[in-house]
């Protein structure tokens, strides 16, 4: 990825948190975090993906995310000084919930070699 579309992403993944927690209601004990923006190489579409806690709660958050992507993509247009602003959607970021289910493995392992 080239510096310019590092620096797009991390202003955009800034940008749609700050506008996730003014603009959206999310549910009660819910934390939405912004975790990695992926921008096409032609900045038209930008790949928001986010961790969501408790994780029981996932699915409908991400989908209530995705129904109001507008009122994030127009906020977003606003703070964005490009000619373009990118068409968002978003998605669940695997990454914790992969390390949570590789340590538990491990945990088994050690506690079954003992």
């Amino acid at each position: 990825m080239s510096h310019r579309l590092q620096q797009i992403s991390a202003l955009i993944q800034k940008d749609v948190a700050n506008i996730i927690r003014r603009e959206l209601e999310l549910p009660l004990g819910v934390i939405v975090g912004v975790t990695k923006v992926v921008v096409g190489p032609d900045l038209k579409f930008a790949k928001i993906l986010v961790s969501i806690m408790p994780a029981t709660k996932a699915e409908p958050v991400l989908k209530f995310l995705n129904q109001n992507r507008l009122v994030v993509q127009q906020a977003l247009v606003g703070n964005l000084t490009m000619k373009f602003s990118p068409k968002i959607s978003f998605a669940l970021d695997q990454t914790e919930m992969r390390a949570q289910h590789i340590e538990s493995l491990l945990d088994k392992v050690q506690g079954g070699g003992n």
